[in-house]
C-alpha cells in the first residue's frame, strides 16, 4: 500500500493534471491518511477499488462538479462553496442573540 505522502502527491498532481482544485476544506496529507485507514481504495465509495484518486472521478466531476467524495472540484463549484459559506458567515454575524438560524 501507498504511504501517505505518496497518496498526498498523487491527489495533488491529480488535480493539477486535470485543472481542478482540492476542495477548500480538505488537505490532502489528511486525505492519505483516510485512504490508508480505509484500505487503499476509495474512501467515500466502498466498491471503488482503485484508489485515490480513482477511474471515477472526473466522471463524477462532468456530472456534479465535485468527486463523489467532494475531494477534487472544478472551479465553478468552489466558487459556489466560497459564496455560500460567505452568506453563511455573514448570516451568523447579523443575527439578533436567540434568532433561530
Amino acid at each position: 500500500m501507498l504511504d501517505r505522502e505518496t497518496i498526498a502527491g498523487n491527489i495533488v498532481k491529480f488535480a493539477q493534471d486535470n485543472n481542478l482544485k482540492i476542495h477548500p476544506g480538505q488537505e490532502p496529507l489528511k486525505w492519505g491518511d483516510l485512504v490508508i485507514r480505509k484500505g487503499g481504495g476509495c474512501p467515500c465509495v466502498p466498491s471503488r477499488k482503485d484508489g485515490c484518486p480513482c477511474n471515477f472521478a472526473l466522471e463524477d466531476i462532468k456530472e456534479l462538479g465535485r468527486c463523489r467524495c467532494g475531494l477534487f472540484c472544478n472551479a465553478a463549484y468552489v466558487k459556489l462553496y466560497n459564496d455560500l459559506n460567505a452568506k453563511r458567515k455573514e448570516k451568523k454575524w447579523t443575527q439578533k442573540p436567540g434568532a433561530n438560524f
